[in-house]
């Protein structure tokens, strides 16, 4: 009667913790759409890949939590599909999906009514979730009121709302070319108006950019706005026009004098940094990749000095930019890349992302030897970590073997 007991208790905590979290479904999309349809439901379909450090992030603090759960099993079937393997390949092409994790609503007839991508927290999936279950709410209903000419701000503040969440950034700057310009000062200083204007973008030095400028105390006044939402839509708009210009110029100091005229509309606590990322972007405009490593490995040795840990990420862009980028292919700095790297590993000896771009860059200079010891440290970090390695990861493998 005692082991009964027991194994009643152990029945009744192993269903308490199925019961924790979403309920996702073993079948195949076409099953778990027609199950959606049988139990008069939604389909919940989270759209992952193995490498993705967001999409763990999910599985791991979001999906699990009774909250999420509770609501999403009650109106949603639910599905996880790798992106990267067997029909998700497929998904992928049929629903549009380039970043992750995706997260995609749809109907039982496999019709996409809201999505959005990245990771977030408990309070914004329910969000999101019910947005999905509220027919107004949802992106494809804002997107079908938006082409039917509906202009009422509100519902477009929604909707480029959502469709940046959804990723859909080149739709996003569509509707700010059909919607601005229609739009009267009055409507700037409006919640809903500042929404539209900091989502869409707006363009420097153009009516509404000087608008902005010439009334800066009333927008920072307003709480929906103040300083920060404020600095944030000047800021872009510099920064969309000095990059197109570093792009343009013949030579340096022009760009430089283009920069040193913004100054006057905005100065970021963080100036220098913002203002390397011009400079490194006329350098690369002009194919001198030399100038480009020198300038990012300086900025990224200066960080080092006084906050060795957050310098390291900055290291390993400068490094996976030259590993990856194609343009690199002949700038000879492989072996430049991977020195720097070395050096600065020693402070984050855990980093899985200094031993990848190590492993790429030694495949690229054909150090089988080094390559190779940097792969399997990957690997073995992140089999300690309950990873197992995904196809890139054995791709990289596999060509390092066969140097």
């Amino acid at each position: 009667m005692k082991k009964f007991i027991v194994s009643m208790l152990m029945l009744l905590t192993i269903s308490r913790l199925n019961a924790q979290g979403i309920a996702f479904e073993k079948g195949t999309f076409k099953e778990v759409l027609a199950k959606a349809k049988a139990e008069k439901k939604l389909l919940f379909m989270d759209c992952y890949t193995t490498w993705c450090g967001p999409c763990k992030t999910m599985s791991n603090n979001v999906f699990p939590q009774k909250q999420v759960g509770d609501y999403i099993n009650t109106g949603f079937v639910s599905i996880k599909v790798d992106m990267e393997k067997g029909e998700g390949k497929a998904l992928a092409a049929q629903y549009h999906v380039k970043a992750y994790p995706t997260m995609l609503f749809m109907n039982a007839h496999g019709e996409v009514i809201h999505r959005f991508t990245g990771a977030v927290d408990v309070e914004e999936f329910v969000k999101q979730a019910k947005i999905a279950l509220t027919p107004s709410e949802q992106i494809e209903y804002l997107r079908k009121q938006f082409e039917s000419g509906n202009r009422d701000l509100a519902m477009v503040s929604k909707y480029v709302v959502a469709l940046q969440k959804a990723d859909k950034l080149e739709e996003v700057a569509k509707v700010g070319e059909q919607v601005i310009p229609s739009m009267t000062s009055a409507q700037y200083l409006t919640e809903d108006g500042f929404t539209i204007l900091a989502h869409t973008g707006i363009s420097y030095r153009g009516k509404v950019y000087a608008n902005l400028i010439d009334n800066k105390k009333n927008f920072i006044n307003k709480s929906y706005i103040g300083e920060q939402g404020y600095d944030y839509v000047i800021g872009k708009a510099i920064s969309d026009h000095l990059q197109e210009t570093a792009r343009r110029v013949k030579t340096l100091d022009e760009l430089k004098m283009a920069v040193a005229v913004t100054y006057k509309d905005l100065v970021s606590s963080q100036q220098e940094m913002i203002d390397i990322t011009y400079y490194g972007e006329y350098f690369l405009a002009k194919k001198q990749y030399d100038n480009w490593f020198n300038l990012n490995k300086m900025a990224a040795d200066s960080a080092y000095l006084t906050d060795q840990k957050n310098a390291i990420p900055i290291y390993v862009n400068i490094a996976y930019n030259v590993a990856m980028n194609p343009n690199f292919d002949n700038a000879g700095l492989y072996d430049k890349a991977a020195s720097m790297l070395e050096n600065v590993k020693i402070s984050d000896p855990e980093s899985l992302a200094i031993n990848y771009c190590l492993a790429s860059l030694y495949l690229k200079t054909k150090n089988k030897l080094k390559a190779r010891e940097n792969i399997n440290i990957f690997i073995s970090k992140s089999g300690a970590k309950g990873d197992a390695p995904d196809e890139r990861v054995t791709e990289l493998k596999t060509k390092i073997e066969n140097l």
